[in-house]
């Protein structure tokens, strides 16, 4: 009896041994799994699972994985092809539409100079209007496009931004004496030095400043600040009630306030001044209370 009992309990003991063991490559084949999804998702690799040691259901489980990665490729594939297509259409229409849009305005203007009746002369800076409104959609669609596809690169060089900021502004001074309005700005004396690209700055600040005219209901306020190391600058003016859907939306693109088929903006500016600002490691803002619509940009400062 007593040699049986020894027999069991060794038996027993092997057991428990290769139950230890056999738990141990387990987790070591999940571990070493892991590990190879982790580089296989943040890495472009044509890489695959593989096991360490063989075990069915664990081999099974790596297969079916494997399958899914290679049609996960395939998708990435298909949607990499599908927006250089579509970029590249986008760019091969703005160039087509670019030449007739120019000549049928030079014909409009030659009309209007030509047209002594007031309604002829309205209805002729009407279609003007709208042509040079889908001439401004070719240009920031195209824009867009260069843009995402990174064709376009910016500069990470010290620059006075209040410098763009102010040339910039008097870019859009017509504007703004058109609609009886005379903006209060708050800019500090000294240089305001970002590291920058002095033309994507600009365009930044041109693109929000246009949509400040076109939505802006008056009161409007420039300013400048100096905050933990960063420069924000910001702008505000009246405006129509916005709801937190609106300000969620309103770097997106396309996406525009006026609902309308009338309406006067592309959707892409504000789109295009998140990109160009984030390319430039700043970040941007939309912010609406009292009444007050205001858009910050912030830039660490050099």
């Amino acid at each position: 009896m007593e040699y049986i009992w020894v027999i069991t309990t060794f038996l027993l003991i092997f057991m428990f041994i290769i139950l230890v063991f056999y738990h141990l490559y387990y987790r070591m084949n999940i571990k070493h799994i892991t590990r190879q999804l982790k580089e296989i998702m943040n890495i472009d690799t044509n890489q695959l699972l593989t096991v360490t040691a063989k075990q069915r259901d664990i081999t099974e489980m790596v297969n079916q994985l494997n399958n899914l990665i290679r049609d996960v490729r395939l998708s990435r594939i298909g949607i990499k092809r599908l927006n250089r297509d579509f970029r590249q259409s986008i760019i091969n229409i703005s160039h087509d539409l670019r030449t007739p849009l120019t000549t049928a305005s030079g014909y409009v203007q030659m009309l209007q100079a030509g047209a002594a009746d007031e309604e002829q002369q309205e209805y002729l800076a009407i279609v003007l209007e709208r042509q040079n409104m889908v001439r401004t959609l070719l240009e920031q669609l195209f824009e867009y496009v260069r843009i995402e596809s990174g064709e376009i690169s910016y500069e990470h060089v010290p620059m006075d931004a209040k410098k763009v900021l102010m040339d910039t502004l008097v870019m859009y001074y017509d504007d703004f004496y058109k609609k009886g309005e005379e903006p209060t700005v708050h800019f500090p004396e000294k240089p305001c030095v970002i590291r920058g690209d002095e033309q994507g700055v600009k365009r930044i600040f041109s693109n929000i400043l246009f949509n400040a005219i076109v939505y802006g209901k008056g009161e409007y306020c420039f300013e400048i600040q100096e905050s933990k190391g960063n420069y924000i600058f910001t702008f505000s003016n009246l405006s129509e009630p916005m709801t937190r859907d609106d300000l969620d939306c309103i770097f997106e693109r396309f996406y525009t306030k006026d609902k309308s088929r009338n309406k006067k903006t592309t959707g892409l500016g504000l789109t295009i001044a998140r990109k160009i600002t984030r390319q430039l490691n700043g970040t941007i803002e939309a912010f609406y209370s009292n009444g007050k619509f205001s858009i910050s940009a912030l830039f660490p400062k050099v």
